[in-house]
């Protein structure tokens, strides 16, 4: 058996699994004794298949609970991508031999514009779930384009795990966060012991993460000469649907209230919030909420984390500086080399997709590996010319699918009563 054979043969035992899990979760119910037996088949199928793959099991460095790596068997393994794991479109999902463009006189895009009958187009509805949706399935090829163009522009699905959805839905097993105080992650607990001492017994706690696939819709408004008159119209048409979709997945990764859109880590009940100084004047940053915000970072997280900024709050981080001695010269806080900028040695990254200077969450210092994507391959695509019929324009609309959430559900409160996080924001400061 060749590694594509395997591959495929891979794929079709890890829908076998989906269906189960989605029909035992419609029906409410837990799995009988012959559908877990042919869970646990499935899953040891996929393991034996995965030992013909070139590729050695994928092990995910830098956990989801941080530090170590974790080896994850079944059907999950085989998908999940980490924040060090290549996410180009191809690695996600591979190239779909059934939605290749082989038109060699048109494109795709220049196919749907015509609004006649073409062979290469594939209607939505012949494979979703829900056909009343429309619209025509992008071909792996132009979907692939549009990918790459989004993921060189976002900020959360470069440094998150991604989960490649083959369904509406997908559970995936987490962590109980719970207290240092009375037990580890998931409930471990450990001590010493004498010889035919009796160790304690602890239950460990674990809970199930549900991602399920929210539409996200672009509408674009094309003049009918796009296609036919603009050299490279075709890739500017692409240019402009992944730029658009970062966009806004991005900052529905980072403020999506979760109510018909993904959970953003402004919104997350596993957030910590660092307070304002005593007398602190609004709409200001001080020294002092940086490092407290630094002391409320998770251990685990450091080295993975990044600051993510409003644009509003430069001139203030700018600004920010320690005097060294008396009358000595003082030195930024901000530091910047090669371009880069860095605050007590994490990297700065600076977006318009949090809050605004004052107001919390206008700074945070976030790990963006304890946050989880999960992503439909599916794009689709749709035109209709009635619309802005005499302006003589062409309105579109792409439709992706996905879904993101914390992998924490709560912060964690250290043996001492201290409350950290993967996730810290500083608190607002609008009086």
């Amino acid at each position: 058996m060749n590694a594509q054979e395997a591959k495929d043969k891979i794929r079709k035992s890890e829908a076998a699994i989906i269906s189960l899990q989605n029909k035992v979760r419609d029906e409410g119910r837990d799995f009988d004794r012959e559908e877990a037996a042919l869970v646990a088949q499935l899953e040891g199928a996929i393991d034996a298949l995965k030992m013909e793959l070139p590729e050695k099991p994928l092990t995910l460095q830098n956990g989801p609970l941080g530090g170590g790596s974790v080896r994850l068997t079944g059907a999950i393994a085989y998908a999940l991508r980490g924040p060090r794991d290549p996410k180009d479109y191809n690695s996600l999902f591979g190239m779909d031999s059934r939605y290749e463009w082989k038109d060699k006189e048109s494109t795709f895009f220049q196919a749907v514009f015509s609004g006649r009958y073409h062979p290469g187009l594939i209607r939505a509805g012949m494979t979703e779930t829900v056909p009343s949706d429309g619209g025509f399935l992008v071909p792996s090829q132009q979907a692939a384009n549009i990918h790459a163009v989004s993921l060189e522009s976002e900020i959360v699905q470069p440094r998150c795990y991604v989960q490649p959805m083959t369904s509406n839905s997908i559970k995936i097993p987490a962590m109980v966060i719970g207290s240092h105080g009375v037990a580890l992650f998931g409930g471990f607990t450990a001590s010493y012991t004498g010889e035919e001492g009796t160790i304690d017994e602890h239950d460990p706690k674990t809970r199930s993460m549900e991602l399920n696939a929210k539409k996200l819709t672009g509408l674009i408004r094309f003049s009918s000469e796009l296609s036919a008159d603009t050299p490279g119209g075709m890739t500017q048409i692409e240019n402009l649907c992944g730029k658009g979709l970062a966009w806004y997945r991005d900052r529905a990764f980072l403020k999506g209230t979760g109510a018909g859109q993904p959970l953003g880590i402004l919104n997350a009940p596993c957030v910590v919030t660092v307070a304002k100084e005593t007398g602190q004047k609004k709409e200001t940053i001080v020294y002092e909420n940086l490092i407290k915000m630094m002391s409320r970072m998770f251990a685990g997280s450091f080295s993975n984390s990044v600051w993510v900024a409003h644009q509003s709050t430069i001139p203030q981080l700018l600004s920010l500086s320690l005097a060294i001695g008396v009358g000595g010269s003082a030195i930024p806080v901000m530091s910047q080399i090669n371009g880069q900028f860095t605050i007590l040695t994490r990297p700065v990254l600076f977006t318009e997709k949090v809050e605004s200077l004052g107001t919390k969450g206008d700074i945070g210092l976030f790990d963006f590996s304890q946050y989880v994507v999960g992503l439909r391959s599916e794009m689709r695509f749709d035109t209709s010319i009635h619309v802005a019929f005499a302006q003589d324009m062409i309105l579109s609309r792409i439709i992706e699918r996905h879904d993101g959430q914390p992998l924490w559900n709560e912060a964690l409160t250290l043996e001492g009563g201290t409350t950290v996080s993967p996730f810290v924001l500083l608190g607002d400061r609008l009086v």
